[in-house]
């Protein structure tokens, strides 16, 4: 089976622990139900990978240089690393939009990700909008945190009801929500119905505790394929979320779907048509 992890990162043990050292983010270790602050590199993630089955993993990077620095990454591991682009400081958005047109050119480059818990704005400020505008043109999926986020910070601005507004103004827009969108599963399976292109992941989220209406709808001919798996690897363990992933109870090609099918045919631009 094709295992395609949408979320991981590389992590210096440094950078844990500034990273853990913000007040609004000290406490995910214990959210997580982990005590671990430590860092993964380029070979230990990989070692990861190998021994669980993992074919690809979609590196977090800022829209910064370490973008480049991941997109390196892939180049030196043909097939192992797709790379998305965290937008954290919307200020400059035209300067954006155009970042977001450089990288692309770049085929490993797959998404563009907002996580409005990181700097508090909110999904629909208009400063998002050219990268939602260039992202549509350019056929690069968005995704976008939705739910209420572990860190100790506001959580409107990613509720999942400002995905309404996007999905309306940019109808050709793929959009991912991430990290699962709880408590509010009932809305997105509603919105999934609604909006062909919205799709919901599973990042940073225990699957074992997943809605069961959640698991019916993945199950259904009509929607399977439309929520995909993911880890956050290192601060959800991918060991324990594929293990959890690969329990539940899933037909057979609603699991290669949510496993990988479904991220392979979103994210993976050299094997579109």
């Amino acid at each position: 089976m094709d295992v395609l992890d949408i979320w991981v990162n590389l992590v210096t043990d440094q950078g844990a622990k500034e990273f853990l050292g913000q007040v609004q983010f000290a406490n995910i270790p214990g959210y997580l139900g982990s005590s671990s602050t430590d860092g993964i590199g380029v070979d230990a993630l990989l070692a990861v990978m190998d021994e669980l089955g993992v074919t690809t993993g979609v590196l977090c990077a800022g829209m910064d240089r370490t973008v480049e620095q991941a997109l390196a990454v892939a180049d030196a591991h043909p097939g192992r690393f797709l790379v998305a682009a965290g937008l954290t400081t919307p200020e400059r958005p035209t300067r954006t939009a155009r970042r977001i047109r450089t990288l692309a050119d770049h085929p490993a480059f797959s998404m563009v990700r907002i996580m409005p818990l990181a700097n508090q704005v909110p999904i629909t400020d208009p400063r998002h909008y050219p990268a939602f505008s260039v992202c549509e043109e350019l056929g690069i999926p968005m995704g976008i945190n939705v739910g209420i986020p572990g860190p100790r910070v506001r959580s409107r601005v990613q509720h999942p009801e400002l995905l309404e507004d996007v999905l309306i103004d940019f109808p050709d827009l793929v959009v991912i929500g991430a990290h699962m969108g709880h408590p509010y599963e009932e809305l997105l399976m509603n919105y999934m119905r609604k909006w062909p292109n919205l799709y919901l992941s599973c990042t940073a989220y225990a699957p074992r505790y997943m809605d069961p209406n959640l698991l019916k709808f993945m199950n259904t001919s009509a929607y399977r394929g439309r929520v995909l798996w993911g880890s956050d690897e290192p601060w959800f363990p991918m060991r324990r979320s594929l293990a959890e992933a690969r329990a539940l109870p899933l037909q057979d090609d609603a699991m290669e779907l949510f496993l990988g099918g479904t991220a392979r045919r979103l994210l993976d631009r050299t094997v579109r048509p």
